[in-house]
């Protein structure tokens, strides 16, 4: 009978832990939760503790409410599950440290930041090292050769080795977004899963597999259309609200975003409501940077203008009412190139630079652009009032943009070839501000047919029509005519402080961003000295004396009544 019982004990302890091989490891955990009540050995079981480490590693939730019921022990248990954890991150490690060498090539750029080159099924992907993008690719890397998973914390051990390995061993390259120039060849990114790009040079346009020139992306950017055999870039201005009068002004902003090697300059779309500067200038940027959210509100801050220059080609914002003088500082120093510096973290002094080039587009009911600097890089375009009966619904314009939206795009690669092979014989005589983009543009006037010269005589109204509009800005400007009218037109000398007072005295009608002090009028007289200079009127700056800086007023153009 004792014999029966001990063999009976023995089956039962056997076919209990057959069970446990081919149980879920949630009901080992479980089975051994209930014998714990009286082993108190047996949570600290080797099956036991492999199901609680396999469990932590797939499901820390379940792992934390399993190991809450085990009285007395969780710490324990916390340590020796984490020893096996730490054991299967050391081998995902070492296993994606050898696949990551094993397809990819490592660089920096010339910050120093990380940038892995991929060569994958004959397409070659770039990617940052910090990117999400290449954190999504090691993880679908090793799930394909392992079929396995890895920790966050594992992953960022690995993603820091490779950081190292990319700034201290790899080569510096030069990482471009949508746009870079090569010798003489422009090239733009198409954004496909191929990672093509198209090839544009005086000889004309080619897509390429594999360009010279290194391209990552950001995750909101999405892929140009394949252009149509046959473009036709006219067909624009049937999506586009322009007037004839400003159109060869838009198709050389359009190309001059494709030229990352001259200062951009800025498009600024007004008009009334229903004017369809929206739906314009969407389907102006989808030519050169197709996005997510190809329109975005206003920036609330600086920063929020390099952080958009950082993630997106074109910087595109509408419905604009106002722009702080700082921030129309700051679209300046975008478009022409610069950066914006901060505080890389709260608790820390190292400082995190922002530094972009990018174009820029604006749109709102009246024009937002009001500093002479920031007005004398715009092409300001009104777009004209649509009548009630040519309106069209949303979704017809989005249908019919599609259909035409290849064949525009070739017409514009063509206009852009046939620009550069004209562009070098361009010379101009009267060079505005904007210098590169009036080169660019007598170019393309002459591809579609107008005489030398028709560009830049219509590009010098534009810049004469945004310096008095500069000038309605500033009450300062019309005082300043308004002093020398009443002296006849002789000059006026005297200091900064002096010239306040005699303005204040003169000028009671129009106190629109009146200076409040001699300071910021001598900070506006150097910013509207261009479109005074335009008016006759010439500030001279004589050097300080003792009773403040002194000043010339004096009139050089012709005497109108104003």
């Amino acid at each position: 009978m004792t014999n029966n019982h001990h063999l009976t004990a023995i089956d039962a302890d056997t076919l209990r832990q057959a069970a446990e091989l081919t149980a879920d490891p949630v009901a080992v955990v479980e089975d051994a939760l209930k014998r714990s009540a009286t082993d108190n050995t047996a949570l600290l079981q080797d099956n036991v503790l492999d199901a609680l480490r396999t469990i932590r590693r797939n499901n820390e939730a379940e792992y934390e409410r399993l190991t809450a019921k085990a009285s007395g022990q969780k710490t324990r248990l916390d340590k020796l599950t984490r020893a096996g954890r730490d054991d299967h991150d050391d081998d995902s490690n070492d296993v994606l440290m050898r696949l990551a060498k094993k397809y990819c090539h490592f660089a920096h750029n010339a910050d120093g930041r990380g940038v892995v080159i991929i060569n994958q099924n004959e397409v070659r992907l770039v990617y940052y090292i910090d990117s999400p993008e290449f954190a999504d690719w090691l993880r679908a890397l090793l799930y394909t050769e392992l079929k396995t998973g890895i920790s966050e914390f594992a992953l960022k051990t690995v993603i820091g080795t490779l950081t190292a390995i990319s700034k201290y061993v790899g080569e510096e390259v030069d990482v471009h977004l949508r746009c870079a120039k090569h010798g003489d060849d422009y090239y733009i990114d198409l954004c496909d899963d191929q990672w093509r790009a198209i090839r544009v040079n005086a000889q004309g346009t080619k897509i390429v597999s594999t360009p010279p020139v290194y391209f990552t992306r950001t995750k909101f950017m999405r892929p140009l259309p394949e252009p149509a055999l046959a473009g036709d870039v006219d067909v624009l201005w049937k999506h586009a609200n322009i007037p004839e009068a400003s159109r060869l002004e838009l198709l050389t902003f359009i190309l001059d975003c494709f030229r990352p090697d001259t200062p951009f300059p800025i498009l600024e779309l007004t008009g009334e409501q229903g004017s369809a500067k929206s739906t314009s200038q969407r389907n102006v940027r989808s030519l050169v940077d197709p996005n997510k959210v190809a329109l975005r509100g206003r920036p609330k801050t600086v920063e929020d203008i390099f952080v958009a220059g950082a993630n997106n080609w074109v910087c595109s914002f509408e419905n604009l009412s106002h722009l702080t003088a700082e921030q129309q500082d700051a679209m300046c120093t975008l478009a022409t190139g610069g950066g914006f510096a901060t505080r890389q973290f709260y608790t820390n002094g190292d400082e995190h630079v922002l530094e972009t080039k990018r174009p820029v587009m604006l749109n709102g009911i009246n024009p937002v652009a009001t500093q002479p600097d920031l007005i004398e890089r715009t092409i300001s375009i009104d777009a004209p009032t649509i009548p009630p009966e040519a309106r069209k619904d949303e979704q017809s314009l989005r249908l019919e943009w599609e259909h035409d939206y290849p064949v525009v795009f070739a017409g514009i690669l063509d206009l852009f070839a046939l620009a550069l092979a004209i562009l070098p014989k361009v010379s101009i005589v009267e060079k505005q501000r904007m210098a590169d983009y009036q080169r660019l543009g007598e170019a393309v006037a002459q591809a579609r047919g107008y005489p030398v010269g028709h560009f830049s005589t219509q590009y010098a109204h534009r810049v004469a029509d945004g310096a008095d509009r500069s000038m309605e800005s500033y009450g300062v400007s019309t005082a300043l005519y308004d002093l020398l009218k009443s002296m006849k037109f002789k000059h006026w000398k005297g200091t900064v402080a002096d010239l306040k007072s005699a303005l204040e005295v003169t000028s009671t009608l129009d106190r629109s961003n009146w200076p409040r002090s001699p300071r910021m009028l001598s900070g506006q007289l150097k910013r509207l000295a261009p479109g005074l200079r335009r008016r006759g009127i010439v500030i001279e700056y004589l050097g300080h004396e003792r009773d403040g800086r002194h000043v010339r007023v004096s009139f050089s153009g012709t005497p109108t009544e104003e």
